[in-house]
Formats: C-alpha cells, structure tokens, sequence
C-alpha cells in the first residue's frame, strides 16, 4: 500500500514515477472528499480497512459459507466474534478478529455495524474517514464540467499553492516577483487572477 500510495503522488505532482519532493498539498488532504478540499482520491489504508471490515461482517452475519463455518467451529466456538481472540490461528484470522478496532476508531458501535442486511463499502468508507468541515468555494469544483487540467489549476489556486514569483522567493527561488503580464505589481495569486491589468482585459472580454 506505501509503494501504491508514493506511485501515485508522484504520478500526481511529476506526471511520472520518478522521486521528487515536489508535493503542493499534503496527501492526506488530497484524499479528502472535493466538498471538504479535497480531490477525493481513495485513501487505500482506509479502504483496506474497510475490505477487512467486509470478512467480520461475514463472521458475524453470514455463517452459511464453508470459510465462515470452520472459523466459527475451530476458532470462535459459540462465542461472540467481536468477543473472540484466537492466538493460536493464522495472521489472516487474527487480522479479521481485530478488525473491530477499526470500528472504535470509526466512532460505530457494533449494533450500528450490524444492523443491515448487506455490507456496503462505500458506505463504511465514508463512515471510516475524519469529518471535515466543507469549505466555501466547494461548488466551484463539485460537478464543474471544465477540463480536469484547468480545475486543478483552479483547485490550487483555492488553496494558495499556484507558482506565482512571491511564492518562489519564499522558497529562495527568485527574487524579482514583478508580474509578468503588466509590469507593475508584485505577482501573487490575487493580482495574477484579479487585480492585473491584462487580467482585468481577459475578465471583461469573458463576461461581455
């Protein structure tokens, strides 16, 4: 899962595989859902979770199947399964067993857990995930039909990590932050989008 996850943040930020410390925005806030800031990309520790979460369910509810049925018989033995605790089995029974502590984790009790008659996956997932308060300019990502290279361009821009020359000089990588396009002002994300001249053309040509 480490080896997935780094794939795909530098498939993200690179473009390719190759190693490069060039991250905008935490990877922990990329998986967030687009409401809360996120790019809702799966967070895969958390669906693993949930998948080993699945296999309790089917200790717990489903006792017809042949796996289940000799779990039941040489590990739990009439005992509750959230209540059972078998040293003596493989790592793969005991990591099931375990599993509810990702339900404590998760805030659900047992009952909640339980008391459908299908598992759905989703629904846990999102249940597993931190709650997060949404961010006000969500509506301008959620179900916008542009280019997926201008929303995330737009995506940074919300959150104040576009490339502009004042952030570059922060990070000791230039010192001249005037604006490329006028000439005139200090290039951060504000004025290149809003209070630039040029800008200001490019706005009023789009909404006439």
């Amino acid at each position: 899962m480490q080896k997935i996850e780094q794939i795909c943040r530098r498939f993200l930020w690179n473009g390719n595989n190759e190693c490069s410390k060039k991250a905008l925005i935490a990877w922990d806030k990329i998986c967030l859902p687009k409401s809360t800031g996120g790019l809702n990309v799966v967070d895969i520790y958390t669906w693993n979770k949930v998948d080993i979460l699945k296999h309790f369910w089917n200790l717990c509810k489903k006792k017809d199947r042949l796996w289940v049925q000799w779990v039941h018989s040489y590990y739990i033995k009439g005992a509750q399964v959230w209540e059972s605790y078998a040293p003596q089995a493989s790592w793969l029974i005991q990591k099931i067993l375990k599993a509810k502590q990702y339900l404590e984790e998760a805030g659900v009790t047992i009952e909640e857990f339980l008391k459908g008659e299908k598992y759905a996956i989703k629904t846990v997932y999102n249940k597993m995930r931190d709650k997060h308060p949404k961010v006000q300019w969500r509506k301008l990502i959620c179900n916008n039909q542009g280019y997926p290279k201008w929303l995330f361009i737009l995506y940074l821009a919300l959150q104040d990590r576009l490339y502009t020359k004042m952030r570059l000089k922060k990070w000791n990588m230039g010192y001249d932050t005037t604006c490329a396009l006028c000439d005139s002002e200090e290039e951060d994300i504000q004025h290149l989008l809003f209070k630039c001249s040029a800008t200001s053309q490019i706005w009023q040509q789009i909404l006439d």
